[in-house]
């Protein structure tokens, strides 16, 4: 069993918890990553400790009933280990159902090299849409906490749209760009109300089209830009940035959002498979997850600082495999050795991950964990050999 003072040192310096809670979440985080899955009974399993996976099961349990996580201690810590200053932020809802529970997560992420990083969160008790009074209660956590100076920009979808919540938005002097929907009502050149995608008939697949006049949508002035996606459906943006050039590149960045949710449910921690339906546990477990994910994404960031590797691009143009995927690799080979060889030197490596300033990856432990992995070329393999045998 590996000494986990260290990666308990660095969590209690950020979250305000007992010692033997410290130990819990610790234990947690490692079992969700090796595990690869957010089933309560799959990460006992995973324990780096010699105890009963019955004990360590209630042991989980017991932490998500009874214990208080503040969310500002969790989001401080995550800002941190980024370095994060002024901040686009990115909004959406994932939702999914376990027996007749509905389990929708609104989350408020921060845009960051590809991937979305989880910062907020709320628990939605329904299985809709949000209002513009949670909606604007997500982001005043944010401000509470990080200031309105530091937000540079709201990215949302079409469903987030509405004149209360654009309203909320341009008198906080929040500068957002949100895809509307093609049905919203505008006057044309003629004062006459119409759909606005009758405006925008003539936009091509071929460029962004800025509209020339400044248009009311949802009550709001606005300026409108407009492309064609590859199915040649009209994607409309509106920003209350009048002056603003391109919008659509910078509403493109919201998908960022969509990659994390993929992480945590999909190609990472398999979220859908716990069997939880009472919020504030489900919110707990969620918690574990954003940590064991920023860890993973770290560990994929400045892994590719220090040896960039070569990440062929999909059909979309975004690459084949994400940092995230990478770091996820590196540090569940990583753990694999710890566990086995009890290596501390390893250890501490990955533990520094979660701190702003990580060590760099010792080369030799590298190879061992990259050797058999798709991303890393072969003819990089022999040159680590040879740097191993010298």
């Amino acid at each position: 069993m590996p000494n986990l003072i260290k990666l308990e040192s660095i969590l209690a310096q950020n979250l305000k918890l007992h010692k033997a809670k410290i130990n819990c979440i610790s234990q947690m985080i490692i079992g969700l990553i090796t595990a690869q899955s957010s089933n309560l009974k799959k990460i006992a399993r995973h324990f780096p400790n010699t105890t009963q996976i019955e004990s360590n099961y209630r042991r989980i349990q017991r932490f998500l009933a009874e214990t208080e996580i503040d969310e500002h201690q969790i989001a401080s810590l995550i800002y941190n280990l980024f370095g994060l200053d002024k901040v686009t932020l990115t909004i959406d809802r994932t939702n999914w159902k376990w027996g007749k529970s509905n389990i929708n997560i609104f989350m408020l992420g921060v845009v960051y090299k590809g991937i979305a990083i989880p910062l907020y969160w709320d628990m939605l008790d329904k299985r809709g849409n949000t209002n513009h009074l949670e909606r604007a209660e997500l982001i005043e956590r944010f401000i509470k906490q990080f200031g309105k100076d530091n937000i540079e920009m709201i990215l949302a979808d079409r469903e987030f749209v509405g004149e209360l919540w654009f309203n909320w938005l341009t008198a906080h002097h929040i500068p957002f760009a949100i895809r509307i929907k093609k049905n919203s009502k505008v006057v044309n050149h003629h004062g006459k109300l119409v759909q606005i995608k009758d405006l925008l008939r003539h936009v091509s697949h071929k460029e962004t089209y800025r509209h020339g006049r400044i248009l009311i949508v949802d009550g709001c002035a606005v300026r409108v830009f407009a492309k064609r996606d590859k199915d040649h459906g009209l994607v409309i943006v509106a920003t209350n940035q009048l002056q603003t050039l391109d919008a659509m590149t910078i509403y493109a960045k919201r998908w960022e959002i969509e990659s994390l949710f993929a992480c945590l449910k999909g190609r990472g921690f398999n979220l859908e498979e716990t069997h939880l339906t009472k919020m504030d546990r489900v919110s707990k477990l969620v918690a574990v997850n954003a940590l064991a994910f920023c860890w993973a994404y770290h560990v994929g960031i400045h892994h590719d600082k220090q040896r960039p590797l070569k990440r062929k691009p999909k059909s979309n143009g975004r690459p084949q495999a994400s940092l995230f995927a990478l770091g996820l690799d590196l540090l569940i080979e990583g753990l694999r050795l710890v566990l086995l060889n009890n290596d501390k030197a390893v250890f501490r490596q990955l533990v520094s991950f979660l701190t702003p300033k990580p060590m760099k990856i010792g080369w030799c432990w590298f190879f061992v964990v990259c050797r058999d992995s798709f991303y890393y070329p072969h003819h990089l393999v022999r040159h680590a050999a040879l740097d191993i045998a010298g």
